[in-house]
């Protein structure tokens, strides 16, 4: 693919809707996908009031900076820390267990819109503290899997 300069608006960008149960909700726009060529990802997410996007997670390999354009709300952050945040901050989170996050909406009536930007690595795994669960996130395969479901290298494998 060959890069170029890109201009946008938020209101111009395609957007999908993710919701999960009572606590997860947003709204995405994607404005740079690291899938196109690119060694970002750059996203607007939209949090509904007294919603988060994520549950708590840290990378293995992609680092993770938000800018908050509006709203106020808390990070979840590693060891039970938690972190007030509003309009015109910036959180930026490493990889690895220090860079545990999640962004939690905490207003009763207005949205919290920040935007989140990634480094592009092709596969990604995703740990969530204290939870029995590892995400996969790469081109070929996409998942959350139970840790604790784990099977040997041999398992149910023969040599013809």
């Amino acid at each position: 693919m060959e890069r170029k300069t890109v201009v946008s608006r938020m209101s111009e960008l395609d957007h999908q809707e993710v919701t999960s149960g009572e606590d997860f909700h947003f709204f995405r726009h994607k404005f740079i996908k690291g899938e196109d060529g690119y060694h970002s990802n750059i996203a607007f997410l939209r949090l509904p009031p007294k919603k988060a996007a994520f549950p708590l997670h840290y990378h293995e390999y992609s680092e993770e900076t938000f800018y908050i354009l509006s709203g106020v709300g808390h990070l979840n952050l590693s060891n039970g820390e938690t972190q007030k945040v509003s309009t015109g901050d910036i959180a930026f989170f490493p990889t690895g267990e220090a860079g545990a996050h999640q962004l939690v909406n905490d207003s009763e009536t207005e949205d919290l819109v920040y935007l989140d930007f990634d480094t592009y690595v092709p596969l990604d795994i995703t740990y969530y503290p204290g939870k029995d669960k590892i995400g996969i996130f790469g081109e070929t395969y996409t998942g959350v899997l139970k840790k604790s479901a784990t099977v040997g290298l041999f398992e149910g494998e023969e040599a013809k």
